[in-house]
């Protein structure tokens, strides 16, 4: 056998090989559905589960095929006994390792508690240990993976991808991996918040394709702020805003808007911010907290009548931000008192710097609902933008 000839078989064989491993890997493909979504909900007190599949006709480049997905709908006494279900009654195996995110339903999260759900999405070796855990507010996981969806084919997607986008203002609170939030919650040094979802608009054409055929959708899923807990339970609601203000004083370096009426006008002014952080310490004799806050941003917008290059209008407009946002601040530490709550991280700071004050006060509820909080707020324009007079 010359060189040639052998050349011609070792092409000839990778060839062949290449064909047999795409065929098996198609056959493979079509006896298997790809998971996108998984909902947690409770119907008569047993679970019920939805599954949100990936349309692979759909999801291929060119494809002209709007229904990105298709659900599946299962109830069981426990989790996996739900999906063993939707096993028996499908021809594929369902694949749950590509699930984007997992939707909680808001009875699940008030009268069961995360922990039944969490252990199972933990031990699940099946599912992605980073995948992150969002709760639906007054509607149930299975309608919620029934809506058809502007821009992305699955409503799983969509919302993965507005949890993404909403980093630059809640930061890592968003990261809800259910092995973050049993950590959180094995510790019991601090309270629980997990990003919240809601429906608007008409329900049934939501459900049908006409919902993204118009320019304005009927129905939309809109990513409303953080839900807290108290323990493992759903306790209340922050909104868009108060989960803004709560992530300032976390620490979350963000990039919002805030807008405040002008110092002596009803007109507003607004502030971008480019940088802000925050530190929460504890003081003693007595033992007590200090809240700083520390915002850099640029003046985006006025309609206030001041001369802007007057250096006495920019103090003047830097401490009237600062009184609006200390405001929001302390308002928002009211609510999650009245609550019972300690999502701020008073608990947390205690026990990091003084353990020993943290050994005596962890069982007094009374501390922690009272325990005086010294806020102080310092923010400094760095460029002044667009004005209107």
């Amino acid at each position: 056998m010359n060189l040639t000839n052998f050349r011609i078989i070792i092409i000839l064989l990778i060839l062949m090989g290449a064909v047999i491993v795409g065929y098996t890997k198609s056959s493979r493909l079509n006896e298997v559905e790809l998971v996108s979504g998984l909902g947690i909900d409770k119907v008569d007190d047993q679970y019920s589960i939805t599954l949100q599949v990936f349309n692979p006709a759909a999801n291929q480049k060119n494809a002209v095929d709007p229904t990105g997905g298709f659900t599946y709908i299962q109830t069981g006494r426990t989790i996996p006994e739900a999906l063993m279900k939707i096993k028996r009654n499908t021809l594929k195996e369902a694949i749950l390792d590509t699930i984007q995110v997992v939707i909680v339903s808001e009875k699940v999260a008030k009268e069961e508690g995360l922990n039944e759900a969490l252990d199972f999405l933990v031990r699940d070796p099946r599912i992605p240990a980073h995948i992150n855990t969002v709760l639906i507010r007054n509607q149930s996981p299975e309608v919620f993976f029934k809506l058809f969806t502007p821009q992305q084919k699955l409503s799983s997607l969509y919302t993965k991808t507005m949890v993404e986008n909403s980093k630059s203002s809640w930061g890592n609170l968003v990261n809800t991996s259910s092995e973050r939030i049993k950590s959180l919650l094995e510790d019991k040094t601090s309270d629980v918040v997990i990003p919240y979802v809601e429906v608007h608009g008409d329900i049934q054409e939501g459900m049908s394709k006409r919902n993204i055929e118009d320019f304005t959708p009927a129905t939309i899923i809109s990513l409303e702020g953080l839900a807290s807990f108290k323990g493992e339970k759903l306790h209340s609601f922050l909104t868009f805003e108060e989960s803004n203000t709560l992530a300032m004083i976390k620490g979350i370096d963000q990039t919002v808007s805030i807008s405040t009426p002008c110092p002596d006008g009803d007109d507003h002014f607004t502030i971008d911010t480019i940088q802000t952080s925050s530190s929460l310490s504890t003081l003693k004799d007595p033992l007590s907290y200090q809240l700083k806050v520390s915002i850099e941003g640029n003046l985006e917008e006025s309609t206030c009548s001041r001369d802007l290059l007057s250096q006495s209008t920019k103090a003047d407009l830097e401490r009237t931000m600062e009184a609006k946002i200390k405001a929001d601040i302390e308002a928002l530490i009211k609510k999650v008192r009245e609550d019972g709550t300690d999502i701020i991280g008073l608990r947390d700071t205690l026990f990091r710097e003084q353990p020993e004050a943290w050994k005596e006060k962890q069982n007094d509820e009374d501390f922690f609902s009272s325990a005086d909080i010294r806020t102080s707020v310092d923010v400094t324009f760095i460029r002044f933008g667009h004005t209107k007079h």
